[in-house]
């Protein structure tokens, strides 16, 4: 008897860890390298321990205009880290490398080493020279040196 009794908290306990989540699924199967859409996504509930939603996306909003780096398969939930901005400056691309510091600007150009999204610390090499240089992906596809850099 008193193993039954144990045997009942113990499945009642598991029963109040877990809780329904409505979480972002894709409505089809979208490939690495698709830009999302919202017309290819929807909700759906899952049950899920306490803390397991925390690693899948739950706004569908978040996920407009971004990329998938793994293939998403319909219905099932979305892992934050399988997308990713789309990438604007792209390897062996030639762009414009930008250094402005006050009243100082000097733009050149420059081969990127590293793939980018906007806002991330590129390597890029400059034209004039082969000198090497870090820099922040812009809006624009150009890249903006650090100073030192």
């Amino acid at each position: 008897m008193l193993r039954l009794c144990c045997l009942a908290i113990l499945l009642n306990a598991g029963a109040a860890c877990a809780s329904e989540a409505e979480l972002v699924v894709p409505l089809r199967t979208i490939y690495p390298g698709e830009t999302i859409g919202a017309s290819v996504l929807g909700l759906r509930g899952f049950d899920l321990r306490e803390g397991q939603s925390a690693g899948f996306v739950r706004l569908p909003d978040t996920l407009e205009g971004k990329v998938t780096r793994r293939t998403l398969l319909a219905n099932q939930p979305i892992p934050v880290q399988s997308v990713e901005e789309p990438r604007i400056a792209l390897v062996g691309r030639q762009v414009r490398v930008d250094y402005v510091d006050g009243a100082l600007a000097i733009s050149t150009f420059g081969s990127v080493l590293q793939a980018g999204g906007l806002g991330d610390v590129i390597s890029v090499r400059i034209l004039d020279g082969g000198r090497t240089v870090f820099g922040t992906v812009q809006k624009d596809g150009s890249i903006r040196v650090r100073e030192g850099g």
